[in-house]
């Protein structure tokens, strides 16, 4: 995925002076094509307007690039740069409700909260991956129907996954969008009325594994709690749709596992593996982390191995202290490798291990 460069300009502020023109350009053409007898002029208004637009563009290079998949131009205040990690704007004394459109095209999808005001309430929308989210930071009125009115458009939506409330803060709250697939996202604030866009395309799939360090799942008061540990922390939901704190991602398991060691709260904290757009798993004790990660470990060995003996040896040194929902797991593993040759094997020695379990080899084989 693209990211922007820190010494990249994030976002450009529009003129006044030339955000005026365009507006009162658009403005009079549709006053003219009211009259059919005006088409005429109403062309010649329009190429005015996109002849000033045009040389304020061409002396403003960096205008020219961001402006790129602008489809309203009237009301333009800023646009960011796609995928930029934190766009901010607003006005603060903008109490306003906003209400929610969507809109899909053939390679995108834009999401718009229009206020009743003529300029944008206050907000941050901040960009984060694996997964791929976007938080909206909005004055804590606009929560319900901001919630709401996206989860409508998320029915109709190939890259909207999820929509949830993290919580609130300072008079703010926060409603969390989640991406169903990689996508790149723009950010831009228009005004006369003031509103947010969030342009969304499809982006390049990042497939590789990032380390993440985080917390054990938990419900929403445990998270409230957690967090004056973790302030900085990235909010998460999982995939038993319980939340989890993110301190950090790394490229390497080491990496992770050294910021880990230098964690006070070492206890709570554990380093997933994740794939790509992956969702965290649900994990609501360290127990049940352990118990998840040796089934991982013991299924890349079943897939690798091409003798007996590393499964032995693998069962030799987890089978007694297993729960029982993993000595079950590492005996269907076992019973799968054998299934198709058992002749060749020792049934009555291999019988030991599924008698840890209270369980037959032959049965096993015969089920």
């Amino acid at each position: 995925m693209k990211r922007p460069n820190e010494s990249e300009l994030l976002y450009v502020e529009i003129p006044e002076e030339l955000d005026a023109a365009i507006l009162r350009g658009v403005q009079n053409g549709k006053r003219i094509m009211n009259h059919k007898k005006y088409v005429q002029r109403t062309v010649a208004g329009a190429a005015a307007v996109f002849a000033i637009f045009v040389g304020s563009i061409n002396a403003s290079p960096a205008l020219a690039a961001n402006l790129e998949d602008v489809a309203v131009l009237g009301s333009l205040v800023r646009v960011f740069r796609w995928n930029t990690p934190e766009a901010e704007g607003g006005q603060t004394d903008v109490t306003a409700k906003a209400a929610v459109s969507f809109q899909s095209g053939a390679d995108s999808e834009q999401l718009t909260l229009t206020f009743d005001a003529a300029n944008a309430a206050a907000y941050k929308a901040s960009l984060a991956h694996f997964p791929e989210t976007v938080t909206l930071t909005l004055p804590s009125t606009q929560e319900v129907g901001v919630l709401e009115e996206v989860n409508q458009a998320r029915e109709n939506s190939r890259f909207i996954k999820s929509v949830y409330v993290l919580g609130r803060a300072d008079g703010a709250s926060q409603v969390q969008i989640e991406f169903d697939v990689t996508a790149d996202v723009a950010v831009e604030e228009y005004k006369d009325p003031g509103s947010i866009v969030v342009r969304l395309k499809e982006g390049e799939f990042v497939g590789q594994n990032v380390y993440s360090l985080r917390t054990l799942s938990m419900d929403q008061d445990a998270l409230t709690k957690m967090q004056k540990d973790f302030p900085d922390a990235r909010i998460l939901r999982d995939d038993g749709e319980s939340w989890l704190l993110e301190i950090g991602q790394y490229d390497s398991e080491q990496a992770a596992q050294d910021a880990l060691k230098a964690q006070s709260a070492q206890d709570s904290l554990i380093v997933e593996t994740r794939f790509g757009n992956n969702v965290p798993a649900h994990y609501e004790s360290m127990e049940a982390f352990q118990d998840a990660k040796l089934e991982t470990e013991y299924s890349q060995l079943l897939n690798q191995s091409m003798t007996i003996d590393p499964i032995l040896d693998f069962l030799d040194k987890h089978m007694a202290q297993a729960s029982d929902s993993v000595k079950d797991t590492l005996l269907r593993g076992l019973t799968g490798f054998i299934r198709d040759d058992a002749s060749k094997y020792d049934l009555d020695a291999l019988n030991r291990y599924y008698q840890m379990a209270g369980q037959d080899i032959h049965q096993a084989l015969a089920a």
